[in-house]
């Protein structure tokens, strides 16, 4: 294999404007294999940001049946108060420890406990949702912000932060029905709560009037039920890792919590066409790269059948002296792979230092973190094709030289 190697390299070597020619073929197609690879998966990351946001989600709620007995924690009012989900379930109430084990199912991301309870105001007595949410750890933060509601969608004021206590954001649109703003106070279960910040109002699993911290809303939904609450919550708010496994894990989901009781699992409208709408850019992104692909494999076989054939005499003088055609083969796919592999990095190399300024072109912005995560897979991926279809090519060609007669061809 050492001499095969090194016969390759010296009639590269011999052949020094074929050679750089060829590599300056492999050289821009790399660049525009890598730019447009990089392009179609910074596209990719873009709108699966946004989908995470959008169709990876859901909320698992047990539904309270009207054939069904009271509840041991009852509502003072039932008539205007209760635990519920949108638009108008009433609900029951589960142990928060299942959050361990909806965790434990793969498609699943990140579970948060949810508290969402109707409260007749004393003062007026108009009706308005509270949400008890748990910012803990971070899987509660990210499971919020993927499903309802976070620090992100402040439009006036702030967010809670984990230490936060007695204070409440609102949405935007009971602020709006009520002229409140940050700054304001609300009277919740007869206790005053200075208002510290508004949320925008969009497409959620679950939505409230007013969010309040865990513990201020389980002390607050106290004072109106028959019994206090322990570690309890009537919603579980869930965020899938993809749109695509979003049915999966609602139905991995539902298993788990028949074993305790008969629940229910609901995902928001957007969910499918989520999955269809990545479905489409996987499937741009394939075609594109196979287009590029093809058109790397043409180019890597014409310019290699050019080469063997301004090389048909010698060639078959090697053959005349007592070269075997394994021998031949080796050599010429040798070449072609040294051609290509060189020409792959230095293209790969160039088409990653010039994708920020392609992007910029287009109004895109890639960020560091985008760059650590995936270059080093394009990388490899387009190294390999490239090999393979040299080699490919280079075994095409070498298998035109070889079924050649040396004494036509010298005759000739």
């Amino acid at each position: 294999m050492s001499d095969i190697l090194e016969n390759a390299v010296r009639e590269l070597k011999r052949r020094k404007n074929a050679t750089f020619g060829n590599l300056c073929g492999y050289i821009v197609c790399c660049i525009f294999i890598t730019i447009v690879a990089l392009m179609l998966q910074f596209d990719m990351q873009a709108k699966d940001n946004v989908v995470r946001l959008m169709g990876a989600k859901f909320l698992i709620y047990a539904p309270l049946k009207l054939d069904e007995p009271t509840p041991e924690k009852y509502p003072l009012e039932p008539k205007s108060e209760g635990f519920f989900t949108e638009p108008a379930v009433t609900t029951k109430l589960m142990p928060i420890t299942l959050v361990n084990s909806l965790k434990n199912i793969p498609e699943i991301d990140a579970v948060t406990p949810f508290l969402l309870f109707r409260i007749k105001q004393s003062e007026d007595g108009h009706v308005f949702s509270v949400g008890g949410i748990k910012m803990d750890t971070k899987d509660d933060e990210w499971a919020l912000r993927s499903t309802m509601v976070s620090k992100y969608d402040i439009i006036k004021g702030a967010f809670f932060t984990p230490g936060d206590r007695n204070v409440v954001v609102l949405d935007k649109s009971y602020a709006e029905l009520w002229n409140l703003k940050p700054g304001s106070y609300v009277n919740i279960a007869d206790a005053l709560y200075p208002v510290i910040g508004i949320v925008s109002s969009h497409a959620r699993t679950a939505r409230a009037d007013i969010y309040m911290n865990w513990r201020d809303a389980e002390f607050a939904i106290n004072k109106r039920i028959t019994k206090p609450l322990l570690n309890e919550a009537n919603i579980f708010l869930v965020a899938s890792k993809s749109a695509e496994e979003n049915a999966v894990a609602m139905k991995k989901a539902q298993e788990i919590m028949r074993q305790v009781e008969e629940l229910k699992a609901n995902t928001v409208n957007c969910a499918v066409h989520a999955k269809d709408f990545m479905g489409i850019s996987r499937s741009t992104l394939k075609y594109v790269l196979a287009v590029a692909c093809l058109l790397v494999l043409l180019f890597s076989g014409n310019t290699q059948w050019s080469a063997v054939s301004e090389r048909r005499r010698d060639i078959a003088i090697l053959k005349c002296i007592g070269w075997n055609n394994s021998v031949i083969y080796k050599q010429i796919i040798m070449e072609s792979v040294i051609t290509g592999a060189i020409g792959c990095v230095i293209g790969m190399i160039a088409g990653i230092l010039l994708f920020p300024t392609a992007a910029s072109m287009v109004g895109a912005n890639a960020s560091p973190d985008y760059f650590a995560l995936n270059i080093p897979l394009i990388f490899i991926g387009i190294f390999t094709g490239i090999i393979v279809l040299s080699a490919f090519s280079g075994f095409v060609a070498a298998r035109s030289a070889v079924n050649s007669h040396p004494a036509e061809v010298l005759r000739n």
